[in-house]
């Protein structure tokens, strides 16, 4: 049976995870731990995908990790958004950002794990106080993808210029994970507004009044985050990965768990007895009824008695204004906490100054040795193996094998039945090619940049 992660190392890995603060992000004990969120990650998604135990869920419930899950995807996001930056003022063109990237993949495996703990709710009960650490960071998240989409950044197909700057392919890097981990924050809100009654009354009061998520989520839905036109046609966020799709109207993860997430808020009467329906709210829920067409609720039927209750307000318009009980609320302990830290090392341009010798090597000895060390990590043999065993077991079923794996930043995608070619710098088989040209194929970014002086002129004049 295969596994990223051996039943005797589980608990290993379980109790390996631990919190660190902002200024240990990157060092020798953070990949130390790196490595093995990776790992428990990939086995998380290998055991959901083929319906066996989930035994990584339940060890990180029961030995009580998901705090630290949320403490340390707080900690990559405030290195992310903070340090990051000063990083790229010392040095603009960084010569390996690979681990940079490392870091911001990270923050993605660390929302990975907790959207699957927390599908169940015994992972929700074990959250206490610091679902409203979660609360703001979700919301934030989603927030995020709604200023990308309106922006048009999912309708830009995704082409790797090698010809730019390296900051632009690390700001399309970190705008990919962006996206990404706001779509499963999408789930998380689903999950923790289904649970609320296993939380503090300040979880509530932080759900509706701090960050107002129905509103939120009108505008998710609105927006339509997890669907893009292009050249190719319509495209839809599935698995991880877009994916062509000729059903327009079938209903995608991401956005069944957005109506489920106001169908959970909207029809419950204690989370609704103290949320005052003025008039800015009725007109924002109101928009929902024009995509509430036969279609959805064929698919999802649980949102027959949500029309209803919207086709009311529209009729009877805003209540009266409630008045807000006294209430003692809690706050986020886990931002506030890192900050604090922050201060205390001097701010993070210091940090950033403490951190250039690691992100910012000249080395290409320490360079090679990390890059290999992380690429054993992540199991990239490991995974190819999955994929055709998957695409074995679809050919004896008689089923199509897909011709768009996910994008690994080398060029386009693969053409469907086309034949496997040869990667024009190693010559090892490649199934990606130049975006510009579509003539000269590749196995991996890598390759492409080396080739791309020979292959610059060639490229220009076929475009």
């Amino acid at each position: 049976m295969v596994n990223f992660v051996y039943p005797e190392e589980l608990y290993f890995f379980v109790e390996s995870i631990r919190g660190f603060e902002v200024r240990d992000v990157g060092n020798s004990k953070w990949l130390e731990v790196h490595e093995m969120v990776i790992k428990l990650s990939q086995q998380a998604a290998y055991e959901a995908a083929q319906n066996r135990e989930e035994e990584v869920k339940e060890f990180l419930i029961s030995r009580d990790k998901l705090r630290l899950l949320i403490h340390e995807a707080y900690c990559v996001n405030l290195w992310k958004t903070r340090v990051l930056p000063h990083l790229l003022e010392i040095d603009p063109n960084p010569q390996a950002t690979f681990l940079i990237y490392t870091v911001m993949y990270h923050e993605a495996a660390l929302v990975a794990l907790l959207d699957m703990c927390l599908y169940h709710p015994s992972g929700c009960e074990t959250l206490q106080e610091s679902v409203l650490d979660l609360i703001d960071y979700c919301a934030h998240s989603v927030s995020q993808v709604i200023g990308l989409v309106s922006m048009g950044y999912h309708e830009n197909e995704s082409k790797v210029d090698v010809d730019e700057a390296v900051l632009t392919e690390l700001e399309r890097q970190k705008r990919n994970f962006i996206y990404k981990i706001g779509l499963r924050c999408i789930s998380i809100l689903n999950y923790l507004t289904d649970n609320v009654s296993l939380f503090h009354l300040s979880a509530t009061r932080r759900l509706l009044f701090t960050h107002d998520i129905p509103w939120l989520m009108v505008d998710v839905l609105c927006f339509r985050p997890w669907q893009r036109k292009t050249s190719k046609g319509l495209q839809k966020f599935i698995d991880e990965k877009w994916t062509n799709v000729e059903d327009a109207a079938k209903i995608v993860k991401p956005e069944a768990q957005a109506w489920f997430c106001v169908h959970q808020l909207l029809l419950n009467p204690q989370i609704m007895e103290n949320y005052e329906l003025n008039e800015a709210r009725c007109k924002q829920l109101s928009k929902l009824l024009g995509l509430m067409h036969e279609t959805l609720l064929d698919q999802l039927p649980a949102l027959i008695g949500l029309k209803q209750f919207l086709s009311r307000l529209t009729l009877s318009g805003n209540t009266a204004a409630k008045s807000q009980p006294l209430l003692l609320e809690d706050l986020p302990q886990i931002q506030n906490d890192l900050t604090k830290e922050v201060d205390r090392d001097g701010g993070f341009y210091q940090i950033a100054q403490a951190q250039d010798s690691v992100f910012l090597s000249m080395d290409k000895k320490q360079i090679c040795d990390l890059a290999s060390r992380l690429s054993a990590a992540y199991g990239t043999e490991l995974l190819c193996e999955l994929e055709q065993n998957m695409e074995d077991l679809n050919v004896q079923e008689g089923k199509p094998v897909s011709a768009s794996p996910p994008d690994s930043g080398a060029g386009g995608d693969a053409a469907a039945g086309e034949q496997m070619k040869k990667c024009a710098t190693c010559h090892a088989q490649a199934k990606k090619k130049c975006a510009n040209c579509k003539k000269v194929h590749y196995c991996s970014r890598e390759c492409q940049l080396k080739d791309w002086p020979q292959h610059k002129t060639a490229c220009k004049d076929s475009s």
